[in-house]
């Protein structure tokens, strides 16, 4: 087996050519090998079936050969300008290409979403995955309008059974204005404050309604450092600025429902609005006020066929290749030695984790070579003790 897999890792990054190889066939198996997509400029007539992508839509227009479902088993091969493009480096950082459509990897790909406990989903308006996000709320809050593609119907054929099982799971959707990727963690500006006092709200509301009575939420504002204070800490409720003007109709590409804001951004103990379809659906600026957001039918997400989700499109491959261009130009030594390095590794092997334990591809601690000592207990980081101590202070206090 390791034979096999170091055998692919060679072919991959253009060692293991046959001895009576021309130079030129090296060099293009080498410059291949740094560019991590080799181009059929002459592509011959491809059989139907070796195209997993499926016409979008009813009648949808007919689409290029390739394999353009990331998949195990086969690479992803798509067309552009009329050449074949097979594309063999990894092209997300969080996980391989055969994994990209993973429904562990990619929730909106799961048959169903329903049957879970009521989610809580927060997006920024500015982040590159907030169509996702959209897209993945409202499946989890009406699975049936939302089901996987064709493709991976056939594939599982108990999706359909599945999709059926459970029913609609009870979500909050809030779109905040302008912001970017994980905001809360930006503890320290003024919307990821309003974003953990949504969370409070919620994160009450969900554990009274498990219990099956209300909780006492104790008052602290008193005491509470993310209460008051200037621009970078959050607005008490006096403070909080009131919107001044209607708001247009559309903002970040996302169709905004017309009018002034409806609420503020409440707390822990405030009650959430009624559910509508299973679904809270809202807006929010970076100033705590609550707009309804534009119905399923305005936002763009929501517009995709089913077929199309999941699948590898030309466009953004473009630009992968673009930006991969320049970076090959300005690395290709270092990444040819570093593919060899790593065919050279998994020829001496690896230690292993027993139990079959394998690390993901991208973890360092599976391509630790036999000859490596472990790492001895790093000690204790007092930074992050310090750090600990003085966020609980607000918790030892209340």
């Amino acid at each position: 087996m390791e034979q096999i897999a170091l055998h692919a890792v060679q072919k991959v990054v253009g060692d293991g050519m046959p001895r009576k190889s021309s130079q030129h066939e090296r060099q293009v198996a080498s410059d291949e090998a740094v560019q991590g997509f080799p181009v059929d400029h002459r592509p011959g007539p491809l059989h139907p079936e070796t195209n997993a992508e499926k016409p979008a839509g009813p009648g949808g227009a007919c689409v290029p050969p390739g394999n353009t479902i990331p998949g195990p088993g086969h690479g992803l091969i798509i067309m552009l300008d009329e050449k074949l493009v097979n594309i063999k480096d990894q092209i997300q950082l969080y996980t391989t290409n055969h994994l990209i459509s993973h429904p562990l990897v990619s929730p909106v790909l799961q048959p169903s979403l329903g049957g879970l406990p009521p989610l809580l989903v927060l997006t920024g308006g500015g982040e590159v995955l907030r169509d996702e996000q959209i897209y993945l709320a409202h499946k989890a809050a009406d699975p049936a309008k939302y089901p996987p593609g064709e493709a991976y119907m056939n594939e599982h054929p108990d999706t359909a059974d599945i999709v059926r099982k459970w029913k609609p799971t009870d979500v909050q959707l809030q779109v905040w204005d302008d912001l970017c990727h994980v905001a809360p963690t930006l503890s320290f500006t003024r919307p990821a404050k309003f974003m953990y006092r949504s969370i409070a709200q919620f994160g009450a509301w969900a554990l009274a309604r498990a219990q099956k009575t209300d909780i006492e939420i104790m008052d602290d504002d008193e005491l509470s450092v993310i209460s008051s204070g200037s621009d970078t800490h959050s607005d008490t409720s006096s403070e909080l600025k009131k919107p001044e003007q209607e708001e247009s109709a559309a903002q970040d590409g996302v169709a905004q429902g017309q009018g002034a804001a409806i609420q503020q951004v409440g707390k822990a103990g405030a009650p959430l609005p009624a559910f509508k379809n299973h679904m809270i659906r809202q807006r929010v600026d970076r100033h705590g006020n609550i707009y309804p957001l534009g119905s399923p039918g305005a936002l763009p997400a929501l517009q995709m066929p089913a077929n199309e989700v999941g699948i590898i499109k030309p466009e953004p491959v473009r630009k992968w290749i673009d930006a991969k261009r320049e970076w090959d130009n300005k690395f290709a030594k270092e990444k040819r030695r570093v593919q060899k390095q790593r065919v050279e590794e998994m020829a001496r092997g690896y230690q292993g984790f027993g139990d079959d334990e394998v690390p993901p591809p991208s973890a360092l601690a599976g391509r630790r070579g036999l000859n490596v000592e472990k790492e001895a207990k790093k000690g204790r980081s007092w930074g992050m003790s310090l750090w600990s101590l003085w966020g609980s202070s607000h918790d030892e206090k209340t």
